[in-house]
This record gives C-alpha cells, structure tokens and sequence, in this order.
C-alpha cells in the first residue's frame, strides 16, 4: 500500500514539474536565465527520482524464465526522455555549445506531436488487445506462455516498443523541445538491445522453430 500510494505521489510530482516548466517554456513570461534552468533542473530532478524509485521497489529480483531486461520499458523510454530535457536546458542555459539546425524547428509542432502520441496510443491498444486475446501477460518481466504472433504482431514483432519510441518523439514535438525527439532514436538503441535482443533470445530458446519462422517473417520493427 506504501510503495503505491508514494509511486503516485512521485508521479503526481514528476508531472507538476514538468507542467510547470513547459508552462514557462511555451509562453512568453520573461525570466531571468538561471530561474529556467532551475526549473528544468527541477523537472528532470522529479522525473529522476520517479524512474529510480519504480525502478528499485517494482521491478522483480526473480527473473527465472523471463527475458531478464535490465528495466521495464517503460521506463528506459522515461530515461531517455527525462534526459533529453537536462541535455536541452543544460545546453540552452548554461553551456551553450551547439545550437540544432534551423530545419529541425519543423518538428515543433502540436499536430505532428499529436499524430506520434495518438499512433502509440493505437498500437498500445492493439497489442494489449492480442495479449488478452491469448490470456498473456504484457509485463516482459513475466513468463511467456504462448507466442503470439496473429493481430497487430503479425506486421510487428515490437508494436508496444514502437508504440513507446513515438509516444516520445510527439511529447517532444508537443512541447517544441527537440531534443527529446532526437533522444527517440537513444531509446530505439536502448530498446532494441538490452530488450528486444534478449527476448528475441529468450523466445528461441523456448519456442524453437516456431519462433524463428515468425522471427524471419515478420519486422522487427516496421
């Protein structure tokens, strides 16, 4: 009961800061260079803090028969995001060493983030659908009982993955911050090996053929 009700609490705090930063980072209230930074700070601080907590008291010790990922998911995704905002706002604020090519300033725009964050939301939806079709669990940290390889994992073999990397990338084009687009492709990277690999692995050795006919059939990813 503790460790839920203090993860939201967390949650509720990771989320305030966020907001209170983007509500300054998206207006046009004037503030002195050092208060922004610390704001951001803020939100990343609360953000690190949520990700290391879930992390430490919800992710099982055990991993006998599963895939033995170093995190959920997720939360590596969550990572990655978290630290897209301390790179931008460390550079933007304090350091100043580089600044993003003009073209990227396409990618700030609300409904090209929105049409990322709604086709994550259609792939989760998707996926959570076949899993409970086959009565299997989706938590990767779990056994896997049945593969499933019908539905939306017949055109993808990681729609809940992909639906993680583009939920990413339209947070960040929402709030017209790129680097957390560009942190999409750390996640990608993140996901694809210390993830995706050991799954794949953790499948072929339990489903054999059948696993490595769907392997070759089917994309990793898109």
């Amino acid at each position: 009961m503790f460790v839920r009700y203090s993860s939201y609490i967390l949650l509720l705090n990771f989320i305030y800061h966020y907001y209170d930063f983007f509500l300054w980072y998206l207006g046009d209230q004037p503030i002195q260079i050092e208060y922004a930074f610390y704001k951001g700070m803020y939100a990343f601080t609360s953000g690190l803090i949520f990700i290391i907590y879930i992390h430490l008291l919800l992710f099982p010790k055990s991993k006998l028969d599963t895939p033995r990922i170093p995190s959920f998911p997720p939360l590596i995704m969550l990572m990655s995001l978290n630290f897209g905002l301390f790179i931008g706002i460390y550079n933007l604020y304090i350091v100043q060493l580089y600044k993003l090519p003009e073209f990227l300033n396409y990618l700030r725009s609300i409904e090209i983030g929105l049409i990322f964050i709604l086709s994550s939301f259609i792939l989760i939806y998707f996926s959570i659908q076949s899993f409970k079709n086959h009565q299997e669990d989706p938590n990767p940290t779990t056994k896997t009982n049945m593969l499933i390889t019908s539905g939306i994992f017949k055109y993808t073999r990681n729609p809940m993955y992909l639906a993680l990397t583009l939920f990413q990338f339209g947070i960040g084009a929402s709030l017209s911050f790129i680097h957390i687009c560009l942190m999409s492709l750390v996640t990608i990277v993140l996901l694809n090996y210390f993830v995706v690999k050991r799954e794949e692995k953790y499948l072929a050795d339990k489903f054999g053929s059948s696993y490595i006919t769907y392997l070759n059939n089917t994309r990793r990813w898109m």
